[in-house]
């Protein structure tokens, strides 16, 4: 019963974000692309995207921390039959080694970066899991000017709903943390204006200029 009325509190609020990041993600991937998905959260988007995910021939590892979003999404894999597309672990970025360096071709954080306290160290961790011209494709709501109630209140919405919204990502710090761990845009989209003057953005880049 709790685990039911987690999925749904995380289905009624993150799903239109879900929606529009996993449309444009899975729309932008190539025929048969490797991709961790980092934070894959309960696999709603699944529901969707299976049949895309099955006849792009798409191979997703998708990590989380959070236990009872991933027995959901376990159900969602098996429900759909996509155990040769998709696999699952109860692991942080933080804990998670690939099978070998140089797995993937995307790197995908769907509405996840912002949770992380040390993004920088998350950014060098990766770096060796991507395939040579492998990409690392951010989703997030990106603010472009400071909103002090923002700051305030997003960090402390997981008291209500129990999901962790992270911090607010502002788009000058956004880029300054990519300038700095030499990630190099080839994409910025924005996706869909939202409240307070933030935005969905999918921004695509890679290490070093490829």
């Amino acid at each position: 019963m709790v685990h039911k009325l987690r999925n749904r509190i995380y289905n009624f609020i993150i799903k239109n974000a879900t929606e529009h990041c996993y449309k444009n993600c899975l729309e932008y991937f190539s025929d048969n692309t490797v991709i961790l998905d980092v934070g894959i959260g309960n696999g709603a988007m699944m529901d969707n995207f299976h049949s895309l995910i099955k006849s792009r021939g798409l191979k997703i590892t998708g990590i989380d921390v959070n236990k009872h979003y991933l027995h959901h999404c376990e159900c969602i894999i098996k429900n759909h039959q996509l155990k040769d597309n998709v696999e699952i672990y109860c692991k942080s970025v933080e804990d998670y080694e690939p099978v070998k360096k140089e797995y993937f071709d995307f790197i995908l954080f769907s509405m996840s970066f912002m949770l992380f306290h040390n993004q920088g160290l998350i950014l060098d961790r990766i770096k060796d899991w991507l395939k040579p011209r492998g990409k690392v494709l951010f989703f997030q709501a990106m603010f472009k000017k400071r909103f002090w109630l923002m700051d305030i209140i997003k960090p402390r919405l997981k008291y209500f709903t129990t999901i962790d919204f992270g911090k607010v990502t502002y788009e000058k710090d956004f880029f300054s943390l990519l300038d700095e761990r030499k990630l190099f845009i080839s994409e910025d989209r924005l996706i869909k204006k939202k409240w307070f003057g933030g935005e969905y953005r999918m921004i695509i880049t890679s290490f070093g200029n490829d």
